[in-house]
């Protein structure tokens, strides 16, 4: 789908950036840089970046235009310099990819993505932000459905939720796949697997958890899974992310489950080793209470990791036949999952199999495409 405007020129987007000033490049950060860089590839937009700092060059966007001044505070710069910067760059269509950062009033058509309504749909897992920080996210809502022409959401379970708490008519909403980083397409040697193992120190075989730490990823669940199996049948299981004080809380109820040995913390890695973590895992475990997208499920399909996810948000919709789902609330049948593909072969194969059909169906190429119409339907 290549949007094109009425002179035969690409679509000129304009994509908030900000985040990209950061060299994170989990969440959001993947997303972003991710689809901006197929976008590019693929000729169907001209991206153009807006920021009030540098983008990091860990996003590889180098080539990609962008458009950077520091304004303070950051209220002026969303909504005094970006709508001048959007006419000044002759802009058709500008794209929110991270829940907020759209301009009172904006000179082109908006669209922004929304990848859950965690706070919505669970109030009582959300973080102890302050008042004043609540009251932020809570007008950036706002703001995104009264100027967007278009919403993306990242799954179907995502876009029920915007239509239910925000009152969104469906009409708006759209729904754009996300994919896995180049990485996780290369075939990777056992060679490399085992390298990085002795790197970090983890022995096989083991269970892989990537993400965040917060309480919406429940990874209690994966303390008391473990706790609850005799010990001859105990697996490891491999935690990637830096988890800070939360990953602390979570060593210390291991060590009081009597689970330590088994709950190895690895922090965070990068997509190197990460394929290779993926390649030699039995499988991928999210216990989360709920997610939008779930993107570590994905870049283990790419690899050929089968998943094990619990039935919080999208999570069955993303996995589909590539994984075991259990209750979120039920750490006896998340124990019963991981004995299953520890100990039965077949299982596993046969999952790894699935997981290789249903990679195709999440490309960044493939997002890049559904998110181009987007933008030409939004521009009209």
């Amino acid at each position: 789908m290549s949007a094109r405007r009425r002179d035969g020129a690409p679509l000129r987007v304009g994509i908030n950036a900000r985040l990209l000033a950061s060299p994170d490049r989990r969440g959001f950060n993947r997303y972003t840089a991710e689809l901006v860089r197929a976008l590019a590839a693929a000729g169907h937009v001209e991206p153009v970046l807006f920021s009030d700092l540098p983008i990091h060059p860990v996003h590889g966007l180098e080539r990609i235009r962008c458009v950077a001044e520091r304004v303070r505070p950051q209220a002026r710069w969303q909504h005094l310099w970006l709508p001048a910067a959007l006419r000044h760059e002759r802009i058709d269509v500008f794209h929110a990819p991270a829940h907020w950062g759209v301009p009172w009033r904006s000179p082109c058509p908006v669209v922004a993505t929304i990848h859950d309504l965690a706070d919505r749909e669970r109030p009582d897992l959300r973080s102890r932000a302050g008042l004043k920080v609540r009251g932020r996210h809570g007008f950036e809502q706002w703001l995104v459905v009264r100027t967007a022409r278009r919403i993306i959401a990242v799954s179907e379970w995502t876009a029920r939720s915007v239509a239910r708490h925000l009152r969104v008519d469906s009409a708006r909403i759209a729904v754009t796949v996300e994919g896995a980083a180049p990485e996780f397409d290369e075939p990777v040697d056992g060679a490399v697997v085992a390298e990085t193992r002795s790197e970090l120190g983890l022995r096989e075989p083991y269970f892989l958890y990537v993400g965040g730490f917060d309480a919406r990823k429940n990874l209690g669940a994966i303390v008391r899974a473990v706790a609850t199996l005799p010990a001859e049948q105990r697996v490891a299981v491999a935690l990637v992310g830096d988890g800070g004080d939360a990953a602390h809380a979570l060593r210390r109820e291991a060590v009081a489950a009597g689970v330590d040995p088994w709950i190895v913390l690895v922090g965070g890695v990068d997509d190197r080793r990460l394929a290779a973590l993926y390649a030699g895992a039995l499988a991928v475990v999210m216990p989360s209470w709920l997610e939008g997208f779930g993107l570590p499920v994905v870049e283990a399909m790419h690899v050929g990791t089968p998943a094990i996810v619990s039935s919080g948000g999208s999570l069955p919709e993303i996995v589909g036949d590539a994984g075991l789902v259990f209750a979120p609330a039920d750490p006896a049948a998340l124990a019963a999952a991981l004995r299953r593909v520890a100990t039965d072969a077949t299982l596993r194969s046969d999952l790894a199999s699935r997981a290789h059909a249903r990679a195709p169906l999440y490309t960044w190429a493939r997002a890049a495409e559904q998110t181009a119409a987007v933008y030409l339907a939004a521009a009209g």
